[in-house]
């Protein structure tokens, strides 16, 4: 007989639940989007309402694996149905909330069997599921892939995306900013050094962090308003078009700044604001959630470069390791970070019919549009 079984419940009392779950993460090695600070917001503003299920996995009695999957039914192709659930996340009917490094919470030496009894009884108990959706995990993924292989009778695994997420390691020589433009690519690095000196002649440029969660309320109206006035140039609305993300993130803001897992800067001189970054700080690792920066006539003005250079030199000289810019293959992350890694979009999926059918109604069109393209 196994030492691990699996149960599940609705979520009814979030104290008890956290008290779980703090315990838990303690014991993992997971990313600020697998603490209690996100997870617990989420569920309260967002996934509550839509009748999400915990699965704990036990060891010896001992709570060693934790998820959220959150129920919905999709339509595809406009004939397709597939009833699914989603890992810590709800991204249908405006409730996306973007969350990256996802994954079940797992306690370190415990994540192959986390991932295995958690499949089994996923397909064991919610028979009428489909599919299960495990997005942007890292090396996570290869969990995923292995308990799949364990019922690879029932179902199937497909990669839906991968993108790279790009960081910085903060352990470069010195710890001004010039030493860290070092690090850059000749041209870039006097492109940056110009814009700070014409910043500076307009009276300096300074950067001061949030004290208190008002403090960085009011940091988050600044950016809203710079990130708005920026996608509505492009003819959109941005992250805060979707007031779900609005209320969601100051939630956070108000729970978590006390706790020193959140921090808003700003960046700015005499004259105005020339941006705001809003950060997840996590176990040495610097999350850069959200920015707003100042759209300037002068294109020698690198409002976007100069806020990032600035908050790099200001986390390398408070002891942070990594300043992490997360998924996207933007230039300006490549060109400000030292390494990647790729985030995969992982579906679990049952074997049936309708969806053989897809895939080949899939592999139909994209030969059709390489015959029209003349390929």
């Amino acid at each position: 007989m196994s030492d691990y079984y699996v149960e599940s419940e609705a979520i009814t009392n979030l104290d008890v639940l956290k008290k779980n779950w703090l315990a838990l993460q303690g014991h993992a090695d997971c990313s600020f989007f697998q603490s209690w600070g996100w997870i617990g917001n989420w569920l309260e503003q967002i996934a509550k309402p839509l009748s999400p299920r915990l699965i704990c996995v036990y060891w010896h009695q001992r709570v060693v694996g934790l998820g959220i999957f959150v129920p919905t039914v999709l339509r595809r192709h406009l004939v397709l149905y597939s009833h699914s659930m989603f890992l810590n996340e709800a991204p249908f009917d405006g409730n996306n909330m973007v969350i990256e490094y996802n994954g079940l919470l797992a306690a370190r030496n415990h994540e192959a069997a986390v991932y295995q009894y958690t499949l089994g009884f996923l397909l064991q108990h919610y028979p009428t599921m489909d599919e299960y959706f495990f997005s942007a995990l890292t090396t996570t993924k290869d969990y995923v892939e292995s308990a799949a292989d364990q019922y690879s009778a029932k179902v199937k695994i497909i990669c839906q995306e991968i993108s790279n997420a790009w960081s910085l390691t903060l352990d470069y020589p010195g710890n001004e900013v010039n030493d860290y433009l070092a690090t850059l690519g000749k041209n870039r690095r006097l492109q940056i050094k110009r814009s700070l000196r014409l910043y500076a002649q307009e009276g300096g440029v300074q950067i001061e962090a949030a004290q208190t969660p008002d403090q960085a309320l009011t940091f988050m109206d600044g950016l809203k308003l710079l990130h708005t006035q920026r996608w509505q140039q492009s003819g959109k609305g941005g992250s805060f078009a979707n007031p779900h993300w609005d209320k969601f993130h100051r939630a956070i803001i108000k729970h978590c700044f006390p706790d020193g897992e959140i921090q808003l800067l700003r960046v700015f001189n005499a004259q105005a604001d020339i941006g705001y970054l809003y950060n997840f700080l996590w176990r040495g690792r610097v999350y850069v959630l959200q920015t707003g920066f100042a759209q300037e006539q002068d294109k020698r003005l690198m409002s976007g470069y100069v806020c990032h250079v600035l908050a790099i030199d200001y986390y390398k000289n408070k002891g942070m390791a990594i300043y992490d810019l997360m998924h996207g293959d933007s230039l300006y992350k490549k060109l400000l970070c030292n390494q990647s890694q790729p985030l995969y979009w992982l579906v679990v999926q049952r074997k049936e019919w309708r969806f053989l059918v897809e895939d080949v109604a899939r592999v139909v069109v994209r030969r059709l549009r390489k015959s029209d393209e003349g390929i």
